[in-house]
């Protein structure tokens, strides 16, 4: 099955931006894109009758701080998702930087840097271009400068 670089560009594309949205996306067997940014359960799993674990006057009632506390993760986790891509994009596009040894990863807000730069000025240039991406809120510098 050959499938055009057109519509494999689009999907990558759309399952990107479904992706920083916080949402799902899939196709259908026609081969268009279906997008859901509200993935949240409206019932609770426990809420039947009779299921143990529920008490019959909290039948209607959502485990609030559960739920919230799932969101909020799972929103950190798209956005320092977002944060990391965003940041390794911006270090392949800095001219005369040798990203292809630096390894990114970000956990609320703060992007760790670490692997190897040849030079100096090539660890300044990482370190700069990390800290000019939005949504970076600190920088942990591992990173280790190879002398040649």
């Amino acid at each position: 099955m050959n499938i055009p670089a057109r519509t494999l560009r689009m999907t990558f594309v759309a399952a990107a931006l479904a992706a920083a949205a916080g949402g799902a996306f899939a196709l259908d067997t026609g081969g268009f894109m279906r997008v859901a940014t509200d993935t949240t359960m409206g019932v609770s799993p426990n809420s039947a009758p009779g299921m143990p674990g529920r008490a019959e006057g909290d039948r209607d009632q959502q485990p609030a701080a559960t739920t919230d506390m799932s969101a909020d993760k799972a929103k950190q986790s798209v956005s320092d998702s977002t944060v990391t891509s965003k940041v390794k994009a911006k270090l392949l596009v800095t001219k005369e930087l040798k990203s292809t040894g630096i390894h990114v990863k970000t956990k609320n807000g703060t992007v760790n840097l670490s692997g190897s730069v040849p030079t100096q000025e090539q660890h300044q240039l990482a370190v700069d271009a990390t800290r000019s991406v939005n949504g970076v809120s600190s920088v942990n510098d591992e990173l280790k400068v190879l002398s040649q």
